[in-house]
């Protein structure tokens, strides 16, 4: 395993632990928001949604992204045990 793909899977525990306090973080100012009154909810309910939905956005294409490239080379390596035709030539 090499060194970026080490610490990959060092980092990858935090993950969950950074968004839940970041989502803890959202229901608290929601929280403070609505008892402050309704003039700032709107604007409170859109700052959150980039403020939690832009990181989980980010974690799922790079997550999609690496599925996808986990997917194209399996479809361009084959399996051992397969011939290669023309390889020989």
């Amino acid at each position: 395993m090499s060194a970026p793909q080490a610490a990959r899977l060092a980092v990858l525990p935090l993950l969950p632990i950074a968004l839940a306090v970041l989502a803890w973080l959202g229901f608290v100012a929601m929280r403070e928001s609505i008892a402050s009154g309704g003039a700032g909810i709107w604007l409170m309910a859109w700052v959150l949604a980039f403020l939690v939905g832009m990181p989980l956005l980010v974690l799922g294409l790079a997550v999609a992204g690496a599925a996808q490239r986990h997917t194209l080379a399996r479809n361009l390596v084959p399996y051992s045990g397969e011939t290669i035709p023309g390889a020989g030539q």
